[in-house]
């Protein structure tokens, strides 16, 4: 029955809509055929981006433009004898050598796309916002492919219209704006046009516009997806069906939708531990989330995010062990020659009893010159304790000069709620200024009062705080010939930190210099001191507690890559107490086995004799502390339509408790020992089916322990034991 309904389900959506298959006049196969490319603009004026000397790079490229109304056709020429070509899956590190094309449709630096291909057949993509705001969480629908003969290899990139909204122009050629890069890994160096490079914070705005064929039609794509999960923990069997559709009424104008949105997700999250009062921020890969997501994609200083879209379909408040799934959600984009435009809404599923929360967010900015300025308004109504939080945010650039940009918010918010209403307001600024080439610095104010709160929706560290952090970067490449030094960057960083009512919490100075060697041997050794002062947070509202100076000093090693085995350390001394000292130790692997095999071990150890922990009465704990965790991968290319990844992870923690180091507010302190142990492991099988379909097959284990007295490997096998998920999931997406 459940199968009969499932099919029923598919079939419908699949008569709903038309299936469109491109018919592209340039075959995406990674041959470059002269007559295809007959009449392309070409481009081979490179220059050296990493080591970032600028000089002619060591190997020529040239690049290859094309476009027509199904979108736009890059391909690349690189002469290059020796090349590497270690398979890295999607948005995985790579090792192998790679071009980027970056798109900027508006020709303004507002957002550009990232796509990548790589010689081991590995993609990535992305986006670029307002400089070089990255979020590689955006998965597009683009074709590549690569190829190579004699001392060449070659990719083609197909990257159609409905791949994102642009400004209407009038006639047959519209301008856009490119950035090409190019990694020569065996040389560890990076070819770019133009002159720019990722790390300079107008990135996004020194493209090269070039002209294109102007396309202004109806179109549509959409996704449908089909789940089958079976729970082996609670013995049950779950089968789901959604569509997520794209509709370009314009070549302006874009209306993204979801029906039983899909949030089947195949990608684990990292395994995290978190005992501080500062709440870890993820990041968001289900699909309707991260299509063209990148205009309310608004930030500010230390991780602030206008709009975190984890918030919807979160764990519900009445039962935390369930997830709200989502009824519907629909994202309406407009960009036009006066002002770029959006709509956001989102609706959850009721989990328990009416407390399914409803989101909406609207945007627009406009472009004048060389500044912009918007508005962001935010809205959550959620029915647990009546509770409705509104934001809104200004925001704005001026370009001063070439070498710098200034960015600012403008904060404000209001929540109603049974516990009463509460307003407040927040000013955000920043600066950067690259008088050369290799010298980089930035500046960045906040000023955050007590009342302000956007995490309805957004994501901020914390309110009540004034902080001012400026930092340096200078990079060297003048060494003499007889040198070992290939190059060297010094890094510097101040902090200043006091809360609202002008209480000084832990300034802090960072120094840090790095030196890579042409051997290609990485060596950086740092210094952190932060002053003592106030922690106005670690007693969860309960007063603040006063903290003695603290010292941290790094060493860090990495050996030349790419090689078949490649491996870094990192050690730290530090204070994280009262005054006593820790050490950590993180040790890196990876070995190849093949192109085609690569496996990655992490392993981190920590042994602090003096860790505080607050608790929710108000005391704070000192405790000492052990802690270990292994991360490993296995990816495995079986051809060029299948993969398999094999990942797991796992932390113990133990805790002995030491002293009171705060009485709780209560005055019945308690302090106890404690363990905490956890265990993921994902093995993933992946197919790619020729018409833009992929096929998943998933087991997940995850488990976890908090039993006393557990020495490591009691640890890991009792969380292995100890199941709190079980499952296998077979997953379709079918991209129309």
């Amino acid at each position: 029955m459940i199968i009969k309904t499932f099919t029923n389900k598919l079939l419908v959506l699949y008569l709903t809509f038309t299936f469109c298959v491109y018919a592209d006049q340039i075959v995406i196969d990674g041959v470059i055929n002269k007559a295809e490319w007959a009449g392309a603009q070409e481009i081979n004026e490179f220059t050296q981006s990493w080591p970032n000397t600028g000089e002619r790079p060591k190997y020529s490229t040239k690049t290859y433009i094309k476009s027509d109304d199904k979108g736009l056709y890059f391909a690349f020429e690189n002469y290059q004898p020796e090349r590497s070509r270690r398979y890295s899956g999607h948005d995985q590190y790579t090792s192998a050598d790679f071009n980027m094309v970056f798109v900027d449709f508006n020709n303004d630096g507002n957002t550009a796309y990232e796509f990548v291909a790589t010689l081991g057949g590995g993609t990535m993509d992305g986006t670029y916002s307002r400089g070089n705001q990255s979020n590689r969480d955006w998965d597009g629908l683009w074709q590549v492919q690569v190829s190579e003969t004699g001392d060449y290899w070659y990719s083609e990139f197909f990257i159609p219209w409905t791949t994102a909204t642009f400004k209407q122009v009038s006639g047959d050629i519209r301008k856009v704006s490119v950035y090409f890069q190019r990694q020569n890994v065996i040389d560890n160096q990076a070819y770019s046009f133009p002159d720019t490079h990722r790390g300079r914070k107008a990135f996004t705005y020194e493209f090269a516009p070039i002209e294109v064929t102007n396309i202004d039609k109806l179109s549509n794509r959409g996704n449908i997806y089909a789940v089958e999960k079976y729970d082996f923990i609670n013995k049950k069997d779950n089968a789901d069906i959604g569509l997520d559709v794209v509709f370009k009424p314009t070549g302006n104008q874009q209306v993204i939708a979801t029906i039983n949105p899909d949030f089947g997700q195949v990608e684990s999250d990292e395994l995290v531990i978190n005992y501080s009062a500062v709440e870890t921020l993820q990041t968001d890969k289900r699909p309707f989330f991260t299509e063209n997501q990148s205009l309310f994609d608004v930030r500010g200083p230390q991780n602030l995010k206008l709009v975190h879209t984890r918030r919807i379909g979160s764990n519900t408040r009445l039962d935390t062990t369930k997830v709200h799934d989502i009824d519907f959600a629909t994202k309406y984009i407009l960009n036009s020659e006066e002002i770029n435009a959006g709509v956001l809404v989102a609706q959850e599923n009721d989990a328990k009893s009416d407390d399914g929360k409803f989101f909406a967010s609207t945007r627009w900015y406009k472009n004048v010159a060389n500044h912009s300025f918007g508005q962001l308004i935010n809205w959550v109504d959620d029915p647990i304790g009546n509770r409705q939080a509104l934001v809104v945010n200004h925001d704005g650039q001026v370009q001063l000069s070439a070498n710098s940009r200034v960015f600012a918010n403008l904060i404000y918010s209001d929540v109603q709620s049974d516990n009463g209403a509460q307003s407040g307001k927040g000013i955000t600024l920043a600066a950067n200024y690259l008088p050369v080439r290799h010298w980089k610095n930035y500046i960045e104010w906040s000023l955050l009062d007590d009342k302000v709160n956007i995490n309805d929706f957004g994501y901020m560290q914390r309110n009540d705080l004034s902080s001012v952090k400026l930092s340096s970067e200078y990079d060297q490449y003048q060494f003499s010939s007889a040198s070992p030094i290939l190059n060297t960057r010094y890094y510097g960083e101040y902090q200043v930190e006091r809360n609202t009512q002008g209480q000084a919490l832990r300034d802090s100075i960072y120094l840090s210099a790095f030196a890579r060697l042409k051997s290609q041997h990485k060596f950086r050794i740092g210094a952190k001191f932060t002053s003592a002062g106030f922690d106005d947070r670690i007693s969860r509202g309960f007063g603040n507690v006063y903290l003695s100076p603290r010292k941290d000093v790094h060493l860090y090693y990495a050996s030349p890559t790419p090689a078949d085995i490649s491996f870094t350390a990192k050690y730290n001394y530090f204070q994280e107490g009262k005054n006593d000292w820790a050490d950590s130790i993180l040790l890196t692997y990876r070995q190849y086995f093949s192109d085609e095999l690569r496996l990655d071990l992490n392993y981190q150890y920590l042994d602090s004799r003096d860790w505080l922990i607050g608790n929710n009465e108000g005391g704070v704990n000192q405790y000492r502390r052990q802690f270990n965790k292994i991360y490993a991968k296995f990816v495995a290319k079986i051809n060029q339509q299948s993969d398999f990844t094999l990942t797991t992870q796992w932390f113990g923690l133990k805790a002995k408790a030491e002293a009171i180091f705060k009485p709780a507010a209560t005055g019945l302190s308690k302090i106890e020992d404690f363990s905490h142990s956890q265990f993921a492991l994902q093995a993933r099988y992946r197919y790619k089916f020729a018409q833009r379909a992929r096929f998943y097959l998933v087991y997940a284990h995850n488990g976890i322990d908090t039993e006393l007295g557990n020495n490591g490997l009691d640890m890991l096998s009792n969380a292995i034991a100890n199941p709190q998920q079980k499952s296998l999931t077979a997953k379709l997406n079918w991209l129309f």
